[in-house]
């Protein structure tokens, strides 16, 4: 089917951009803050415009439980960045064990955005870029600093994958992943919301005021423009 197709070009980007962006233009990007500013102004655009009222839409007929999903999205990632980071610092090694956890956690995160992918190339084109645009900017600035750095370069290509993997298992199990669609948005928004919130709190290093206001003005009126004329 042809949406089979676009889901697994997508994903293929996705995961192109991931490896070449954590591997080799890693440290230059996580710099260029106007950028991140941009991407994180695009990113809660489509969280408020988009991904919020798509959430809704599946509250009328699974319930406001839904929610709890999106809740659970940020408590998680919060549980990960806080508990796990600063309190295995009180341990004998706690990098290795901190990597683990944190690859684990954006494997899973990433493999959740493909099945996603696929489920609204199902819906339609304009859903799927209006989804596919703001993941790509999460994934090429890494808008919460992952430095994972893997030594093994098979490692690096099978973590880049997840987005890929994450199609694959879509399509191949379309009406299961399709029975959980909504719940599976409800958590991703959850993690982005929180990644979002986390890099966009003022400060003096990292928030750029007018490039994060460029990225939610430029992407409210193309997200505007797909309501009134596409």
């Amino acid at each position: 089917m042809a949406f089979h197709t676009l889901s697994l070009v997508l994903a293929g980007i996705l995961s192109f951009a991931d490896y070449v962006t954590e591997h080799i233009f890693s440290r230059k990007l996580m710099k260029n803050q106007k950028l991140i500013s941009f991407s994180a102004g695009v990113a809660i655009s489509y969280i408020i415009l988009n991904l919020f009222p798509e959430i809704s839409s599946f509250s009328v007929i699974e319930g406001k439980n839904i929610f709890l999903y999106a809740l659970l999205g940020f408590v998680s990632l919060n549980l990960v960045e806080q508990y796990i980071y600063k309190g295995l610092g009180k341990m004998k090694n706690p990098t290795s064990m901190h990597r683990n956890v944190h690859i684990t956690y954006f494997f899973v995160y990433n493999l959740l955005i493909g099945i996603v992918l696929m489920n609204f190339a199902s819906k339609g084109l304009k859903q799927t870029l209006l989804f596919f645009i703001p993941f790509l900017l999460y994934i090429i600035v890494e808008i919460l600093p992952q430095e994972f750095e893997f030594k093994n370069n098979t490692f690096k290509i099978f973590y880049s994958l997840a987005p890929l993997f994450g199609t694959i298992v879509a399509i191949n199990y379309i009406d299961f992943t399709t029975s959980v669609f909504g719940k599976l948005i409800s958590f991703i928004t959850g993690t982005l919301l929180y990644i979002v919130i986390r890099e966009s709190l003022p400060s003096d290093e990292a928030e750029k005021p007018i490039y994060f206001m460029l990225g939610v003005l430029s992407y409210t009126l193309i997200i505007f423009m797909s309501w009134n004329f596409v």
